[in-house]
């Protein structure tokens, strides 16, 4: 069943990079893994691939197999240094650090000093920085994962809204990406990461509601019928009526709970949605702003909050 599941994806992942469009990025490990070449119809695009380094968190009972996923999302604010809202150039690497008590990292804005968000961790799994892009700096998506996954892709927005105002969206190379994360031996999920454009003015908003109809239409395609989680910087606000309407219609067409809804939280424009499939069930248990991320004198690491939301999982089959 697993080779055959991976089968589907690599046919879906070529499928979508007709539909949307690919770009260039893939993965590494930091054990004796191999990288192959992706099946996708991109030259550029890679795979991780390994047989080692499952979830620890991972048990077989009577009926299956389950675990408990410790994930954080992050905008790590590493636009350059004179550009930032933050102090990348010196936090960067105290961030790194902190990444390694979650299972899952999917970061954002990771620009300019992915070595030093990078040098610090010991997942042995991780994506490679996105190169080969026309604007100032690339995606900044990038992943840091203690199991192993394979068909990552990255895509870029087919509208992006401002160059030197309206949030400067132009001059960075955004969008999002997708890999199939293995949970255990033969219990997969797919896990999307995205920035959307930000901003308020009326290209923003007509922008940002394109970029997720675009992303549903890929998670369509791809993730027919598969466990999804999606993280990232939505950039919607829900004091704006048509933020509030443009998730609402993203989560009804995919069909995605937002676990910090589901825990009894605030809004937060950075947000972890799930949805589960017939054999994977995701639950939410643990939402909460990840509030180590400061330096020695109290100060916040990045110009957003790091997302920590801990999910349960059990696999049927």
């Amino acid at each position: 069943m697993r080779k055959i599941i991976r089968g589907l994806c690599a046919l879906n992942l070529v499928a979508l990079s007709v539909v949307v469009g690919c770009g260039s990025g893939g993965g590494s490990s930091r054990g004796a893994s191999t990288v192959a070449p992706s099946t996708s119809s991109t030259p550029a695009a890679t795979t991780t691939s390994t047989t080692t380094a499952v979830t620890t968190s991972a048990t077989t009972g009577p009926v299956g197999t389950s675990g408990q996923l410790r994930l954080l999302s992050y905008n790590v604010a590493g636009l350059p240094q004179f550009l930032s809202g933050s102090s990348p150039q010196q936090n960067s690497s105290q961030i790194s650090l902190k990444l390694n008590t979650y299972d899952l990292v999917l970061v954002q804005e990771d620009f300019w000093y992915h070595a030093s968000i990078a040098g610090g961790t010991t997942h042995p799994f991780l994506s490679a920085a996105q190169t080969n892009y026309p604007t100032l700096v690339n995606d900044g998506l990038n992943r840091f994962s203690q199991s192993p996954f394979l068909l990552h892709q990255r895509f870029g927005w087919n509208d992006r809204y401002g160059v030197i105002n309206s949030s400067n969206d132009a001059l960075s190379n955004k969008g999002f990406s997708v890999a199939v994360h293995e949970l255990a031996p033969g219990v997969e999920v797919h896990v999307w990461n995205h920035h959307a454009d930000a901003g308020s003015a009326q290209g923003d908003l007509t922008a940002r509601a394109r970029n997720f109809e675009q992303m549903a239409n890929a998670i369509l395609s791809f993730s027919q019928g598969q466990a999804v989680i999606v993280m990232g910087d939505t950039n919607l606000d829900d004091t704006r009526p048509i933020d509030v309407t443009i998730l609402s219609d993203f989560m009804g067409r995919v069909g995605l709970t937002d676990t910090a809804r589901a825990l009894g939280k605030g809004e937060f424009i950075c947000r972890v949605l799930v949805r589960s499939s017939a054999n994977l069930t995701l639950t939410p248990v643990r939402w909460r702003h990840a509030d180590e991320f400061i330096d020695a004198s109290g100060a916040d690491l990045s110009d957003h909050p790091a997302l920590n939301v801990d999910i349960d999982w059990v696999h049927t089959p």
